[in-house]
C-alpha cells in the first residue's frame, strides 16, 4: 500500500494542468482552465480544471476528481499505477516492490504488455546503434534524411533479420511470451514448436501514448526479408494487432511528438503515413500526425480537436489522397472541426501531381510545403472550387457532386452553414438552389430541428438560430452593460433570428437577458446563451467589435451567392443586359463603391419592374 503521506505529497507536487494538458488544450479562464471535456463528447467547452484546489469537472458529464483520479481514468490504470507514473515525473519516490511474473500477471494483463513493449523497444533501440547490426538501418535512415536527433525523438529501433533475436531476448530476460504472442511481437512456429520474431529486417516505429507509454509499432521493411514460413512475400509495414493497449481506431502516429507542436502553432497537421510524420518533424513540421496503417475515425478527430485549434489535411495528391481528403472532411464536419486543405503546388521541377509529402521534402520542397500549410484553404472552401466547381462539364459529374454535398450537407448542424454550403454549390454546378435542395432530401435529408428545440408546446418546431448570433447574445448575458453601446446597435441589424431580436429589444427596453433567454428560446440553445462562457472576458468591448465584423462578413457572403445566383439566373433567360447590370453591382461592390451600387441597384429595380 502507498501511504498517506506519499499521496498527499503526489498531490501537492503535480502540476495537474500539465497532466490533463497531456490530453486536452486548455485555455485560460479565470483562476480556472477551460477545454472540451475527454470523457464525452462535446462541441462547446465544460472541462474545468482547478490548479488551487487540485481538482477537474465537467458541467456536461459530471465527471470529476483529482489528479489521481485523471490518470486512472484517462489511461485505464489502477491507482498504484498512477501513483507510480505521477511520482516518477514530479518528483516523489514511490516504495516500489520488484515483482515476479506470477504477481505481474495478477496485477493485470495491460500492465504486462506494457511493460513487454518497453522491453522490445529498448531491444531495438539497442540493435539501431550497434556499429555491425545496425549499420543498414542507420543507412536507410540516412538515406531518407532522417537524423539522430528525430529517431531518437521517435525512439526508432531495428529489427534484425534472424529469426530470433527478439525472442531469445525476451526469454532471457524471463518474459512471458505468450503476452508477446498477444502483441503481435512474435509468433508461434506451427510445426517446430517454439516462437519466432515477426518484425525482421524493419525499421521499428514505436507508437508512443501522450503519458509516455509504448502502446504497439508499426515496423516497415527496409531490404529484402525472407519469406514468411508460407513462402508469401512480406508485407511493406506489420503493425501491431488490436489489443487491451493498442486501439488503433483510437491512437494516433506521433501524437505523443507532436503534443507540443500543435499548442504552438495552434494547428494539427494529418498526413496518411508513419514516414511522412517522421520526415516532416525531421523537416521542422513538429505538429505532424497520422492515422496507423487505416482511414481517419471519429474518435481520431476527436482527439485532435481536444488537442489543436483546426486540422490541416496534408495527404497525397494521388487518386487515393483525394478520397482520403474527402472521407476526412466528411469527418472533420461531424465533429465540428475547424478542417483546412493543404495543397502543394506542383508547377515547379521535381514534382508531379500525385506527390506526397515525402516526396516533396525529398525534392527540395520545404518553403512549398509550408507555404501550403500556412495558407491551406478552408474544407468549405475545398468542396466548392476543387470538388463541385470542377464537376460541370456533364449531367454524370453533377449527380456525382450532389451524391458528395448531400454526405457533407447531413454533418453540418448549424442552419446558416448548410444554406451557405446548399446556396455556394448551386452556385457552383450552375443550377436553381431548389434543385440543389431538392437533391440534399433524396441524397441525405435536411437535418430536421430536434422536437426539444420548440419554444412554445404544439407549435411547430423551429430552427436552431444561428451559431454567431447565440454566440453574441453570450457575450451580451455576461456583459449586459455592452447592449447599450453604438456597437451593439450595429450588430442588432445583422440579426437574422427574430427570437434573437426581440430578445434584444427587450433588453433595449430595460429587461434582464438573463431572465428573457430561458422563456423565450427553447433549453439547449438557452444553455449555450448561459453558460458563462464570456464571463471572464478581459475585453469584452472588442469582443463585441470582432463578432459584429464576422456577422457583416457572413452578411456580405450570402449577399454575394445570391448575386451570383440572380447572374446564373439571367443568363439562363437570355437577359443579358440585366447580368451586365448585376456583374457591374457585383464589381462596385466589391470595390466599396457604394454609390455605385446604389444606382446600379435602384437601375436593377427598375429594370425588373418594368418586366413584371
Amino acid at each position: 500500500m502507498i501511504s498517506d503521506d506519499i499521496k498527499a505529497e503526489i498531490r501537492s507536487r503535480a502540476d495537474i494542468v500539465a497532466v490533463v494538458g497531456q490530453h486536452v488544450q486548455l485555455k485560460k479562464a479565470g483562476r480556472a482552465w477551460k477545454g472540451l471535456c475527454p470523457f464525452h463528447g462535446e462541441k462547446t467547452p465544460s472541462f474545468n480544471v482547478v490548479p488551487d484546489k487540485g481538482f477537474y469537472h465537467c458541467f456536461g458529464c459530471g465527471k470529476t476528481g483529482d489528479v489521481f483520479k485523471f490518470v486512472m481514468e484517462m489511461e485505464g490504470k489502477s491507482f498504484v499505477e498512477a501513483a507510480e507514473q505521477l511520482g516518477a515525473r514530479f518528483g516523489v519516490e514511490v516504495p516500489h516492490v520488484e515483482e515476479s511474473p506470477e504477481l505481474r500477471r495478477a496485477r493485470g494483463e495491460r500492465v504486462a504488455m506494457l511493460d513487454l513493449n518497453k522491453l522490445a523497444t529498448a531491444f531495438f533501440r539497442q540493435v539501431l546503434l550497434d556499429p555491425a547490426r545496425g549499420e543498414v538501418a542507420r543507412a536507410y535512415l540516412a538515406k531518407r534524411g532522417v537524423g539522430d536527433a528525430i529517431a531518437e525523438r521517435f525512439q526508432l529501433g531495428y529489427a534484425p533479420p534472424d529469426w530470433h533475436g527478439l525472442t531469445d531476448h525476451l526469454t532471457t530476460r524471463k518474459a512471458d511470451l505468450e503476452v508477446a504472442v498477444k502483441l503481435g511481437l512474435i509468433a508461434r512456429q506451427p510445426r517446430a514448436g517454439g516462437y519466432y520474431d515477426r518484425y525482421r529486417d524493419r525499421l521499428v516505429c514505436p507508437v508512443v501514448q501522450p503519458g509516455g507509454e509504448i502502446a504497439g509499432f508499426s515496423a516497415r521493411v527496409i531490404g529484402t526479408p525472407p519469406p514468411g514460413p508460407d513462402g508469401s512475400a512480406p508485407p511493406k509495414y506489420i503493425n501491431s494487432p488490436e489489443s487491451s493497449v493498442y486501439k488503433k481506431s483510437k491512437l494516433l502516429f506521433g501524437l505523443a511528438q507532436a503534443r507540443e507542436g500543435m499548442q504552438q502553432n495552434g494547428r494539427a497537421v494529418l498526413v496518411e503515413g508513419n514516414f511522412d510524420v517522421i520526415t516532416l518533424h525531421q523537416a521542422g513540421f513538429s505538429e505532424v500526425v497520422a492515422p496507423l496503417g487505416t482511414a481517419l475515425t471519429l474518435e481520431q478527430v476527436q482527439t485532435l480537436k481536444r488537442q489543436a485549434d483546426r486540422v490541416v489535411l496534408l495527404y497525397d495528391g494521388d487518386r487515393a489522397g483525394y478520397k482520403a481528403t474527402l472521407a476526412s472532411l466528411e469527418l472533420c464536419f461531424e465533429a465540428e472541426v475547424d478542417v483546412r486543405i493543404a495543397k502543394v503546388k506542383d508547377t515547379w521541377s521535381g514534382l508531379s501531381g500525385g506527390a506526397d509529402p515525402d516526396s516533396v521534402v525529398a525534392a527540395g520542397g520545404i518553403p512549398l510545403l509550408r507555404d501550403a500549410i500556412d495558407h491551406a484553404i478552408s474544407g468549405f472552401e475545398y468542396f466548392c472550387f476543387e470538388v463541385w466547381g470542377r464537376a460541370k462539364g456533364s449531367a454524370d459529374a453533377r449527380a456525382r457532386a450532389l451524391h458528395d454535398a448531400a454526405r457533407i450537407v447531413g454533418k453540418v448542424t448549424d442552419p446558416t452553414k448548410r444554406k451557405l454550403i446548399v446556396g455556394t454549390l448551386a452556385s457552383s454546378l450552375e443550377v436553381p438552389v431548389d434543385l440543389a435542395w431538392e437533391a440534399m432530401r433524396s441524397g441525405g435529408p435536411r437535418p430536421a430541428p430536434a422536437a426539444e428545440l420548440r419554444a412554445v408546446p404544439n407549435e411547430p418546431a423551429l430552427p436552431d438560430p444561428p451559431a454567431e448570433e447565440v454566440e453574441l447574445l453570450g457575450l451580451f448575458a455576461d456583459h449586459p452593460h455592452l447592449i447599450a453601446s453604438p456597437e451593439a446597435d450595429k450588430a442588432f441589424w445583422l440579426l437574422t433570428d427574430a427570437r434573437l431580436r426581440d430578445i434584444y429589444t427587450a433588453a433595449r427596453d430595460g429587461q434582464a437577458v438573463l431572465e428573457l433567454v430561458p422563456v423565450r428560446l427553447p433549453p439547449p440553445i438557452a444553455k449555450l446563451v448561459l453558460s458563462g462562457k464570456y464571463a471572464d472576458a478581459k475585453d469584452a468591448a472588442a469582443m463585441l467589435a470582432g463578432m459584429t465584423r464576422d456577422l457583416e462578413a457572413r452578411k456580405a457572403s450570402i449577399e454575394r451567392a445570391e448575386l451570383k445566383k440572380a447572374m446564373l439566373d439571367a443568363q439562363r433567360r437570355g437577359d443579358r443586359e440585366l447580368a451586365r447590370l448585376l456583374a457591374l453591382l457585383a464589381e462596385a461592390q466589391r470595390k466599396g463603391d457604394r454609390e455605385l451600387a446604389q444606382r446600379l441597384s435602384d437601375e436593377i429595380l427598375s429594370k425588373r419592374k418594368q418586366a413584371t
